[in-house]
């Protein structure tokens, strides 16, 4: 810890101490240690699940070399003030530099974050980070970090909604136009529009994966503005076929000319019918996780479907009745 830091927290320290003595801190400024302190939902972001587990599978959020936000469920220790302990694994640490390195993402917060205090009352978290997390090289880092931030804060069952302070004060707008005036909450992710999408098309969230240059593979979620009027399970397995936009970096190794020949759900079973050619994935055993992985997730996206089974010309590709998988990235 430099010198600087412990004059500062010195400093604030004695001031708290003061104010608490005088009775009068104001409530703008009153962020506590512990979130959920103040919070009748506190229960939901301390307590442990189960007395006999002590790590907790927590969904974060970081940044590929395309600008993507990319979320990876790690696991964490539990302590008292989880969801700080959260915030503090997407930080440009020396403590995460190895993490970050094998990984071969970036962290969404600079080196220099402190956190002033998080509090949450009635779903609101108000998360008072210091000034000098507003200067960020580009916009793009700029949105993630907020963004990033909100939404692995919202993972949490208590948090629906997240209000950014700096040093105690809630400004309008970062230095490259991120709106921070008023709660943040989660929103779709990695927005784009495909090829032949429409401005008035619906909205599908589908998967394309990216290596890093650790070799780590990691599933991008896209939220696309399609073509279609209405989204079925149908028209989002079609839109992922479409493959990623040329200049968006990411990849999708399904064969090519693989084409959707049917739907058919059978209570929480989805059997996804393809086309002849995907049946040559299986001689690419490098790439068939990753492209089932990708197609797993994009149809988990539609409530009440377990498990899928992958069908080439109506019969079974691999093994029949594989579960979803319950994380989209894991490290």
């Amino acid at each position: 810890m430099s010198r600087k830091t412990m004059v500062y927290i010195s400093l604030m320290i004695i001031i708290i101490i003061l104010f608490t003595g005088c009775g009068s801190i104001r409530k703008k400024k009153q962020l506590d240690d512990k979130v959920g302190a103040t919070s009748a939902d506190s229960h939901d972001l301390d307590e442990k699940e189960d007395s006999d587990e002590e790590i907790r599978d927590t969904l974060l959020y970081y940044q590929d070399d395309n600008g993507y936000l990319v979320p990876v469920v790690r696991k964490i220790p539990w302590e008292e003030g989880i969801a700080k302990a959260a915030i503090s694994k997407m930080m440009d640490t020396d403590e995460q530099q190895i993490d970050f390195m094998a990984m071969g993402l970036k962290p969404i917060l600079p080196a220099s974050t402190v956190i002033n205090g998080l509090s949450v009352n009635d779903g609101l978290a108000k998360l008072d980070l210091n000034k000098d997390v507003m200067e960020r090289a580009n916009a793009v880092d700029e949105y993630n970090m907020i963004h990033g931030t909100a939404m692995a804060l919202c993972e949490f069952p208590a948090i629906d909604r997240v209000q950014f302070l700096f040093d105690g004060e809630i400004i309008d707008k970062l230095p490259h136009g991120t709106d921070v005036s008023g709660p943040i909450v989660p929103e779709d992710l990695n927005l784009e529009m495909g090829e032949s999408s429409r401005i008035d098309g619906e909205k599908v969230t589908v998967f394309y994966h990216n290596r890093s240059s650790s070799q780590y593979k990691y599933l991008v979620p896209i939220t696309r503005i399609s073509s279609f009027d209405s989204m079925t399970l149908e028209n989002a397995i079609n839109e992922l076929l479409t493959g990623p936009n040329p200049d968006s970096g990411l990849e999708f190794d399904i064969p090519l000319g693989t084409r959707l020949l049917g739907v058919q759900i059978e209570g929480n079973s989805a059997n996804i019918n393809l086309s002849n050619e995907f049946e040559s994935l299986a001689d690419h055993s490098e790439n068939e996780d990753i492209v089932l992985r990708s197609i797993y997730m994009t149809i988990k996206e539609f409530s009440g479907i377990e498990d899928v089974n992958i069908l080439v010309d109506g019969k079974g590709y691999g093994a029949k009745g594989v579960s979803v998988p319950t994380f989209i990235n894991q490290y």
